[in-house]
């Protein structure tokens, strides 16, 4: 993608350069069991707590589906059991369980 960027500078008024843009970073979700409590981060930042892992997987799901849909990729890493999945996942979502 190439896109036009108009310098405001006086001297160089008018004239325009091409930037290339890097294509954006995937949103990484982790979903992990840590002292009795299952933790949630986004791109390695506290993102909630849970109680069970149900709902904590649940809450990631949907942030990731809300990041695709806004264009993004996201992708969620799983440590501990696999939950039950309740919606079916669009592109750009992948679920990796961790080892």
């Amino acid at each position: 993608m190439t896109i036009k960027i108009e310098n405001t500078d006086l001297e160089r008024r008018g004239r325009s350069v091409d930037t290339a843009l890097s294509p954006p970073a995937s949103t990484l979700f982790e979903v992990a069991h840590r002292r009795g409590i299952w933790e949630v981060t986004k791109d390695g930042r506290f993102y909630g707590h849970y109680h069970s892992q149900q709902p904590a997987f649940d809450t990631v799901e949907a942030a990731a589906h809300a990041v695709v849909a806004s264009g993004g990729s996201a992708d969620i890493l799983l440590r501990g059991e696999r939950p039950r999945q309740t919606a079916s996942r669009p592109s750009g979502v992948s679920v990796v369980p961790a080892e």
